[in-house]
Order: C-alpha cells, then sequence, then structure tokens
C-alpha cells in the first residue's frame, strides 16, 4: 500500500515538473503532500527513523509550504518546477526501493519525536529556501541561516550526504538573488553580454574540474591518478551539461530576469549536485567548484562588458 502511494507522489512530483510547460496545476503540490501523508501513517511506527519515512515526513511539510506560497500568488511555474524537481530526487534518492521494513532497532516515543521534528524542520527549511530564490527577504535568509546552522550542529546533517547535499543546493538558489541584485544594479546592459557569458560558461567549466579533481584525489579508493581524471571528468561533464540545458530555461517562460540564460546557467549548475547523489557517493567533491563557477558567472560582467549602462 504505501509503495503505490509513493508512486502516486512521484507521478505528482512529475506532474509539478510538467506544469511548467502549461498554466494549469496549483494543487499538484498538495497532491505530492496527500500521497505521502497517508505513506507515513501506513508504514512502521518507526519509520521516522528510517530514509524512507523521513523522507515522507520533509516532502510532506514542503509540498504543504509550496502549495501555500503558491495560493499567496508566488509563480506557480517556478515552484512547481524546482520543488517537483526536488521532491523528485529525495524520492528516488531516499525511499528504499523494498519499501520500508520493521526495525529490529529499538526506539522510543522521544527519539521518534526528535527524528519527526527534524524532518519537518528540514522540509520547511528547503521549502522556504527555494521560495527565498524567486521572492528574496533579507529578515528571512538571516533565519534559514540560524536554522542550516543548527541543523549542521545539532541535526546530524551532515551525517545524511544526500540531504546535507540539498539544502546546500537550495542554500545556492536561495542566496542568489542577493547576489545578482547587487550586480545587475552597476552593470546594466553592457557591450559584450554574449562574450561575457561564453568565458564565464567556460571558466566555471574549468574551474569544476581542476577543483574537483584536487578533491577526489584525496578519496583513498580513487588515488591521484587516471582515475581520478576520469571521475572528475565525467562529473564536470554530468554537472555542465544540466547547467547548460538550464540556458534553455528562458523558452518555458523564465525570462524576467535581465540576463536570463546566465540565470538559467546558475540555477541548473546548483541543482545539478543532487542529480549526481543518483549516480554517485562523491558529488560533495564537486560543491565547491560549482560555487566558484556561480561566482564567475555573476561577477564576469563587471569584467568583460564595456559601456555599462547603469540599470535605473
Amino acid at each position: 500500500m504505501a509503495e503505490t502511494l509513493v508512486t502516486l507522489a512521484f507521478l505528482s512530483a512529475m506532474a509539478m515538473i510538467l506544469s511548467t510547460t502549461f498554466d494549469r496545476g496549483k494543487w499538484l503540490a498538495s497532491l505530492a503532500a496527500l500521497f505521502c501523508c497517508i505513506a507515513f501513517f501506513t508504514s512502521p511506527l518507526d519509520s521516522v527513523q528510517q530514509s524512507g519515512g523521513s523522507v515522507l515526513v520533509i516532502v510532506v511539510s514542503m509540498a504543504i509550504l509550496l502549495q501555500y506560497q503558491i495560493r499567496q500568488g508566488l509563480s506557480m511555474k517556478y515552484l512547481n518546477g524546482m520543488g517537483g524537481s526536488v521532491i523528485l530526487l529525495m524520492l528516488l534518492a531516499m525511499y528504499p526501493e523494498g519499501g520500508i521494513k520493521e526495525s529490529v532497532t529499538e526506539y522510543s516515543l522521544i527519539s521518534n519525536t526528535q527524528e519527526f521534528l527534524i524532518s519537518i524542520t528540514i522540509g520547511l527549511l528547503i521549502a522556504q529556501l527555494l521560495i527565498n530564490s524567486i521572492a528574496p527577504n533579507q529578515k528571512t535568509s538571516f533565519v534559514m541561516l540560524g536554522a542550516i546552522i543548527i541543523l549542521f550542529a545539532w541535526g546530524d546533517l551532515l551525517d545524511r550526504d544526500i540531504l546535507a547535499i540539498i539544502v546546500y543546493s537550495c542554500a545556492m538558489l536561495s542566496f542568489l538573488p542577493f547576489l545578482e541584485d547587487k550586480i545587475n544594479n552597476r552593470i546594466g546592459s553592457g557591450q559584450g553580454r554574449s562574450t561575457s557569458l561564453g568565458v564565464s560558461i567556460l571558466v566555471g567549466i574549468v574551474l569544476i574540474f581542476a577543483i574537483t579533481y584536487v578533491s577526489v584525489s584525496t578519496v583513498d579508493r580513487i588515488g591521484s591518478g587516471n582515475g581520478a581524471i576520469a571521475v572528475s571528468l565525467w562529473m564536470t561533464l554530468a554537472a555542465s551539461s544540466i547547467g547548460l540545458i538550464g540556458m534553455l530555461l528562458p523558452l518555458l517562460g523564465f525570462d524576467s530576469h535581465p540576463r536570463p540564460e546566465a540565470w538559467g546557467w546558475r540555477t541548473s549548475l546548483a541543482l545539478s549536485p543532487m542529480v549526481l547523489t543518483l549516480q554517485t557517493d562523491l558529488a560533495p567533491h564537486i560543491l565547491l567548484g560549482i560555487s566558484l563557477a556561480i561566482l564567475i558567472s555573476i561577477s564576469a560582467p563587471l569584467v568583460l562588458e564595456k559601456n555599462h549602462a547603469k540599470a535605473v
């Protein structure tokens, strides 16, 4: 029963992503929340202490907050697209193929309640990070930053590799608008925008490969030889391909940004580590390179463009 409901939640997340191509789908997040909620309550009592039960609670709290903000008038296409992508990836990566099984480990009401509250907090945090990436709020950003620090320090978030990467990726998305606004207000429209975009992407790809290689070389099972080069190459190729595909987002209507193609590159690049978690446990090694590539993309126009006409 639970597996069927999770499959329906998975399909609801796919529908959320597909809703970016049309103007319907305001209640799809509610469907994902409903199916995951029922699946959780039909699972064993200690399921919240397993990745499968935990992800169900995370999706429920995340989807509810996204649905509320959609009803409040925020962009349905953006929140459905981003939220659906994150939900899809979490269900694929965290929900076990064989479903949630009875655990032989002893558990208590206190430990269950603690894990339940942590999962709710993580879900609300991820949703708010996505919301903040389209409707930035400085006070909310400081609250979220504090929540991230607390979760990493006391919520054992570092022990949950996939969730840690998801939170980090969503945090990059959340704080991008503040940097973009500061830069865009200074550059306006300058000459050589295409050159600036191309050079920043090329430099970003080189940085991702170089930093990933240095980081991966420290992994004992890979070493610093040809293995590290091969792993770094395919991880860089995967992340870069996702970023380049993101440059097509303006074709789906996400063209309200001053430089929509550059915004699509940065946004998709920030999401790429989450996709890599489906294939490898080495995804954390690419985070620093991607962060620097995003910063290069934001700041490149200041250096490479000429005759800036500042935005009014």
